[in-house]
Protein backbone atom coordinates (compact mmCIF):
# COMPACT_ATOMS: atom_id res chain seq x y z
CA UNK A 1 0.00 0.00 0.00
CA UNK A 2 1.64 3.10 -1.11
CA UNK A 3 1.63 6.43 1.41
CA UNK A 4 4.41 8.80 0.70
CA UNK A 5 5.85 9.60 -2.99
CA UNK A 6 9.33 11.46 -3.43
CA UNK A 7 8.39 14.26 -5.43
CA UNK A 8 8.95 18.49 -4.47
CA UNK A 9 5.64 20.45 -4.46
CA UNK A 10 6.35 23.90 -5.87
CA UNK A 11 2.13 24.45 -4.60
CA UNK A 12 -0.31 23.60 -2.24
CA UNK A 13 -2.63 20.65 -4.10
CA UNK A 14 -5.71 22.81 -2.83
CA UNK A 15 -7.94 21.13 -6.04
CA UNK A 16 -6.81 17.31 -4.85
CA UNK A 17 -7.81 18.56 -1.15
CA UNK A 18 -11.22 19.52 -2.47
CA UNK A 19 -11.68 16.45 -4.59
CA UNK A 20 -11.17 14.18 -2.07
CA UNK A 21 -13.25 16.51 0.93
CA UNK A 22 -16.25 16.90 -1.58
CA UNK A 23 -15.95 12.67 -2.02
CA UNK A 24 -15.50 11.58 1.16
CA UNK A 25 -18.57 14.37 2.19
CA UNK A 26 -20.79 12.88 0.03
CA UNK A 27 -19.72 9.18 -0.21
CA UNK A 28 -20.13 9.49 4.07
CA UNK A 29 -23.86 11.09 3.77
CA UNK A 30 -24.83 8.77 1.69
CA UNK A 31 -23.33 5.75 3.46
CA UNK A 32 -25.05 6.56 6.82
CA UNK A 33 -28.17 7.89 4.72
CA UNK A 34 -28.09 11.37 5.04
CA UNK A 35 -28.24 11.97 1.47
CA UNK A 36 -30.56 9.33 -0.39
CA UNK A 37 -28.86 6.37 -2.99
CA UNK A 38 -30.06 8.27 -6.45
CA UNK A 39 -29.60 6.95 -9.87
CA UNK A 40 -26.72 9.54 -10.86
CA UNK A 41 -24.24 8.29 -8.19
CA UNK A 42 -23.94 5.25 -10.53
CA UNK A 43 -22.69 4.85 -14.09
CA UNK A 44 -25.38 3.01 -15.52
CA UNK A 45 -25.33 0.28 -18.81
CA UNK A 46 -26.95 0.59 -21.87
CA UNK A 47 -30.39 1.84 -21.55
CA UNK A 48 -29.82 2.90 -17.64
CA UNK A 49 -26.43 5.25 -18.77
CA UNK A 50 -26.91 9.06 -18.25
CA UNK A 51 -24.23 11.97 -18.17
CA UNK A 52 -24.55 12.72 -14.79
CA UNK A 53 -23.80 9.05 -13.91
CA UNK A 54 -20.56 9.93 -14.85
CA UNK A 55 -19.64 12.51 -12.42
CA UNK A 56 -21.95 11.15 -9.77
CA UNK A 57 -19.96 8.00 -9.72
CA UNK A 58 -16.77 9.61 -8.64
CA UNK A 59 -17.94 11.08 -5.64
CA UNK A 60 -20.14 7.63 -4.26
CA UNK A 61 -18.99 4.67 -3.30
CA UNK A 62 -19.92 1.00 -2.03
CA UNK A 63 -18.75 1.27 1.87
CA UNK A 64 -15.82 3.57 4.24
CA UNK A 65 -13.34 0.53 3.06
CA UNK A 66 -13.69 1.30 -0.85
CA UNK A 67 -13.89 4.99 0.10
CA UNK A 68 -10.93 4.86 2.40
CA UNK A 69 -8.63 2.94 -0.13
CA UNK A 70 -9.58 5.43 -2.84
CA UNK A 71 -8.42 8.38 -0.90
CA UNK A 72 -5.10 6.84 0.11
CA UNK A 73 -4.32 6.96 -3.68
CA UNK A 74 -5.53 9.97 -4.89
CA UNK A 75 -3.83 11.70 -2.03
CA UNK A 76 -0.38 10.12 -2.34
CA UNK A 77 -0.21 10.84 -6.04
CA UNK A 78 -2.78 13.25 -6.82
CA UNK A 79 -1.40 15.89 -4.49
CA UNK A 80 2.16 15.54 -6.57
CA UNK A 81 0.41 15.84 -9.79
CA UNK A 82 -1.95 18.64 -9.00
CA UNK A 83 1.10 20.48 -7.26
CA UNK A 84 3.11 19.66 -10.63
CA UNK A 85 0.55 21.19 -13.49
CA UNK A 86 -2.00 23.18 -10.92
CA UNK A 87 -5.76 23.78 -10.02
CA UNK A 88 -7.87 24.20 -12.68
CA UNK A 89 -5.70 21.76 -14.94
CA UNK A 90 -6.07 19.21 -12.78
CA UNK A 91 -9.52 19.26 -11.86
CA UNK A 92 -10.10 19.33 -15.91
CA UNK A 93 -7.99 16.62 -16.17
CA UNK A 94 -9.90 14.60 -13.41
CA UNK A 95 -13.23 14.90 -15.10
CA UNK A 96 -11.50 14.13 -18.60
CA UNK A 97 -10.18 10.95 -17.46
CA UNK A 98 -13.52 10.00 -15.44
CA UNK A 99 -15.87 10.57 -18.00
CA UNK A 100 -13.32 8.85 -20.65
CA UNK A 101 -12.87 5.59 -17.81
CA UNK A 102 -17.16 5.77 -17.06
CA UNK A 103 -18.00 5.54 -20.83
CA UNK A 104 -15.84 2.47 -21.11
CA UNK A 105 -17.24 0.70 -18.43
CA UNK A 106 -20.65 1.74 -19.84
CA UNK A 107 -19.96 0.28 -23.24
CA UNK A 108 -17.91 -2.48 -22.53
CA UNK A 109 -18.90 -3.71 -19.25
CA UNK A 110 -22.63 -5.79 -18.02
CA UNK A 111 -23.38 -4.05 -14.85
CA UNK A 112 -23.50 -1.09 -13.01
CA UNK A 113 -20.26 0.68 -11.02
CA UNK A 114 -19.65 3.56 -8.98
CA UNK A 115 -16.51 5.04 -7.04
CA UNK A 116 -13.49 6.76 -8.13
CA UNK A 117 -11.40 4.45 -8.56
CA UNK A 118 -10.78 4.53 -12.40
CA UNK A 119 -10.14 8.12 -12.37
CA UNK A 120 -7.24 8.22 -9.61
CA UNK A 121 -6.19 5.51 -12.10
CA UNK A 122 -5.45 7.74 -14.66
CA UNK A 123 -4.20 10.42 -12.03
CA UNK A 124 -1.40 7.75 -11.17
CA UNK A 125 -0.83 7.24 -14.81
CA UNK A 126 -0.43 10.57 -15.41
CA UNK A 127 1.86 10.50 -12.72
CA UNK A 128 4.38 7.93 -14.28
CA UNK A 129 4.85 10.06 -17.28
CA UNK A 130 6.05 13.11 -14.61
CA UNK A 131 8.16 11.09 -12.33
CA UNK A 132 8.86 7.62 -13.60
CA UNK A 133 12.08 7.62 -11.46
CA UNK A 134 10.68 9.13 -8.20
CA UNK A 135 10.66 6.83 -5.12
CA UNK A 136 7.51 5.96 -3.77
CA UNK A 137 7.04 4.62 -0.15
CA UNK A 138 5.20 1.71 0.07
CA UNK A 139 3.87 -0.40 3.46
CA UNK A 140 3.12 -3.83 3.54
CA UNK A 141 1.38 -6.29 6.62
CA UNK A 142 1.66 -9.95 5.12
CA UNK A 143 0.27 -11.92 8.59
CA UNK A 144 3.47 -11.75 11.10
CA UNK A 145 5.87 -9.86 8.71
CA UNK A 146 5.42 -5.99 8.21
CA UNK A 147 7.39 -3.53 6.80
CA UNK A 148 7.88 -0.49 4.14
CA UNK A 149 10.43 -0.30 1.43
CA UNK A 150 10.78 2.62 -1.07
CA UNK A 151 10.90 1.16 -5.14
CA UNK A 152 10.46 3.60 -8.06
CA UNK A 153 7.30 4.78 -9.34
CA UNK A 154 7.54 3.11 -12.40
CA UNK A 155 7.68 -0.25 -10.93
CA UNK A 156 5.30 -0.28 -8.75
CA UNK A 157 2.46 1.42 -10.97
CA UNK A 158 3.31 -1.17 -13.55
CA UNK A 159 2.97 -3.64 -10.83
CA UNK A 160 -0.60 -2.11 -10.17
CA UNK A 161 -1.73 -2.21 -13.83
CA UNK A 162 -0.36 -5.47 -14.63
CA UNK A 163 -2.93 -6.77 -11.68
CA UNK A 164 -5.67 -4.36 -13.42
CA UNK A 165 -5.31 -6.57 -16.02
CA UNK A 166 -5.17 -9.63 -14.32
CA UNK A 167 -8.07 -9.14 -12.89
CA UNK A 168 -9.93 -7.84 -15.74
CA UNK A 169 -9.05 -10.59 -17.95
CA UNK A 170 -9.81 -13.39 -15.38
CA UNK A 171 -13.57 -11.84 -14.45
CA UNK A 172 -12.65 -10.08 -10.89
CA UNK A 173 -15.98 -10.18 -9.13
CA UNK A 174 -16.96 -7.00 -7.24
CA UNK A 175 -14.12 -4.77 -8.96
CA UNK A 176 -14.26 -2.60 -12.15
CA UNK A 177 -11.12 -3.64 -13.50
CA UNK A 178 -11.88 -2.09 -17.09
CA UNK A 179 -12.49 1.21 -15.55
CA UNK A 180 -9.29 1.04 -13.64
CA UNK A 181 -7.13 0.08 -16.83
CA UNK A 182 -9.11 2.58 -19.18
CA UNK A 183 -8.44 5.27 -16.73
CA UNK A 184 -4.71 4.27 -16.63
CA UNK A 185 -4.35 4.43 -20.21
CA UNK A 186 -6.65 7.90 -20.22
CA UNK A 187 -3.96 9.55 -17.56
CA UNK A 188 -1.09 7.77 -19.37
CA UNK A 189 -1.90 9.27 -22.90
CA UNK A 190 -3.24 12.61 -21.30
CA UNK A 191 0.10 13.48 -19.41
CA UNK A 192 2.17 12.00 -22.70
CA UNK A 193 0.40 14.49 -24.88
CA UNK A 194 0.65 17.40 -22.86
CA UNK A 195 4.88 16.40 -21.71
CA UNK A 196 5.52 16.35 -25.81
CA UNK A 197 3.32 19.49 -26.71
CA UNK A 198 5.82 21.16 -24.26
CA UNK A 199 3.41 21.97 -21.76
CA UNK A 200 4.57 21.49 -17.76
CA UNK A 201 8.48 20.54 -18.57
CA UNK A 202 10.74 19.05 -15.72
CA UNK A 203 12.05 21.20 -13.60
CA UNK A 204 15.83 21.10 -13.16
CA UNK A 205 16.06 18.07 -10.50
CA UNK A 206 13.04 16.50 -12.16
CA UNK A 207 12.63 13.89 -15.03
CA UNK A 208 9.86 12.76 -16.94
CA UNK A 209 9.08 9.86 -18.86
CA UNK A 210 10.18 10.59 -22.38
CA UNK A 211 13.68 12.41 -20.86
CA UNK A 212 14.30 8.92 -18.91
CA UNK A 213 13.65 7.06 -22.40
CA UNK A 214 16.28 9.56 -24.38
CA UNK A 215 13.13 10.41 -26.47
CA UNK A 216 13.59 14.38 -25.51
CA UNK A 217 15.60 16.08 -23.67
CA UNK A 218 15.53 18.80 -21.67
Amino acid sequence: MPYNVDVPMQRWPLMNWAIMLITVVISAMTLVGIIPFSPWMVIGPGDDFSFAGLFGSLVTHADFMHLAGNMLFLFVFGNAVNAKIGHLPFLGCYALIGMIEGLTWSLLAGGPALGASGAIMGVIGMFVVFYPRNDVSVGYWIFYARGSFEISSYVVICAYFALDIWGMLTDGAGVAYLAHVAGLLAGFTLASGLVLAGFFPSDDDEENLYEALGITER
